[in-house]
């Protein structure tokens, strides 16, 4: 028995030694804990402020971003009433041309019917000629203080 005793005795004796050991670890462990706590708190102090200056560098992008998304429709709205007024004065000068090209064909049209009965009628023109020649020997007899 004594035997049994021994190992028994020694357990017993590890067990006491860990119990006492561990308050003496706990209060180790709690004093160098405070030292961390006050690194941690600074560090979160840190991490608190680069997150807040982030969310303000956020802010102002997106404040940025809408300014810009702001512009950039006022410039479409621009551009698109500038492409439909080039629209309309394209179109109007499209019209004009049209309509020179019409009245430039209406008058060569013109000119080639009165040419075509010109030829039509040489009699006609030979007898204003001399009716012409003729009284203009008139009009100079009349006219003529001689007479």
């Amino acid at each position: 028995m004594t035997m049994t005793k021994l190992p028994f005795v020694s357990i017993l004796a590890l067990l006491l030694m860990g119990f006492h050991g561990a308050p003496l670890q706990a209060q180790n462990a709690a004093q160098s804990s405070g030292m961390d706590m006050k690194d941690m708190k600074s560090q979160m102090e840190q991490m608190r402020a680069q997150v807040e200056q982030m969310r303000t560098q956020m802010d102002q992008i997106q404040t940025l971003m809408k300014d810009n998304m702001a512009k950039m429709a006022a410039a479409d709205a621009a551009m698109k009433t500038h492409m439909e007024t080039e629209q309309a004065s394209m179109k109007s000068q499209m019209d004009l041309q049209q309509a020179i090209i019409s009245h430039l064909q209406a008058m060569t049209d013109h000119m080639q019917a009165m040419t075509n009965r010109m030829a039509m009628m040489p009699d006609q023109m030979d007898m204003h000629k001399k009716s012409g020649t003729t009284m203009k020997k008139d009009k100079g007899m009349k006219d003529d203080p001689k007479n």
